[in-house]
């Protein structure tokens, strides 16, 4: 009897602590990927290959940060063993200077959900979608902008909505830079012509303009009183894959897609 899915690559731990090497193990496991478990940096480097995603102590990443230019997946680095607080944020800084895209640095249990999203998103190549980061049966609400004037207004509704949902104004605020921020981009960075060129970026920010076809941004934003969650979609599709991140601040999230 063959299993209903076949494993869509492997997994390699690299740490130097066993405890840690065991706690990671069991997250990763739950992905029914083979998992191999390394102690040194010379272990990992044979471990790993193009089908590979590696899981890296945060101390092996910054004492080689040349490991992530290695033929793989993709490399992920752990600060600390997920059991105790939060990483700092120097350590976070430093490894995302360093050149590391992944970086998984919350505490037990939520270094769980985040390790397995990621390395799900990973192997599944589907990326996008805040509903990944949130519990199930959390309620998603949406905004559609039918003109670019609508920016402040689709701003404003975001942020009275989620204050009244029970979080404080200082979320609020911080969602009113984050979602702004990221509707700017949507309407004015996104839009590239056949050159290239993005053609948009001299447009005044006040010029009415309908938003049909390539042009529609959604808002859409959740929480489940762990994650606050805001996703900006446009349908342009110029986002370089390679800048396309998700910026953590304790203790809510901003997941950003494009």
């Amino acid at each position: 009897m063959q299993p209903s899915t076949a494993p869509r690559g492997k997994l390699v731990v690299a740490h130097p602590d066993r405890k840690a090497q065991r706690a990671l193990q069991r997250l990763v496991g739950a992905t029914l990927c083979p998992v191999e478990v390394v102690d040194t940096v010379e272990a990992l480097i044979a471990a790993v290959d193009a089908t590979t995603v590696a899981v890296v102590d945060a101390s092996f990443a910054l004492g080689r940060p040349s490991l992530r230019d290695l033929p793989a997946r993709a490399w992920v680095a752990v600060p600390g063993d997920g059991q105790g607080g939060s990483a700092e944020a120097s350590t976070i800084d430093t490894l995302l200077t360093a050149g590391w895209r992944h970086v998984v640095a919350h505490p037990m249990p939520l270094l769980a959900e985040e390790l397995l999203t990621t390395i799900q998103k990973l192997f599944r190549k589907d990326v996008f979608g805040l509903e990944r980061y949130m519990a199930w049966g959390a309620e998603v609400r949406s905004y559609t902008l039918e003109d670019a004037t609508e920016r402040d207004a689709a701003v404003a509704a975001l942020a009275k909505d989620v204050v009244a949902v029970g979080l404080p104004e200082r979320i609020g605020s911080l969602v009113s830079v984050i979602a702004d921020e990221l509707i700017a981009n949507a309407l004015f960075a996104a839009p590239v012509d056949d050159g290239g060129k993005r053609f948009r970026g001299g447009d005044s920010r006040d010029q009415t303009r309908a938003l049909t076809g390539r042009d529609v941004v959604t808002v859409r934003w959740a929480t489940d009183a762990r994650y606050l969650a805001i996703e900006v979609r446009d349908r342009w599709g110029s986002m370089d894959p390679a800048r396309a991140g998700w910026a953590c601040r304790s203790p809510m999230r901003a997941v950003t897609s494009s």
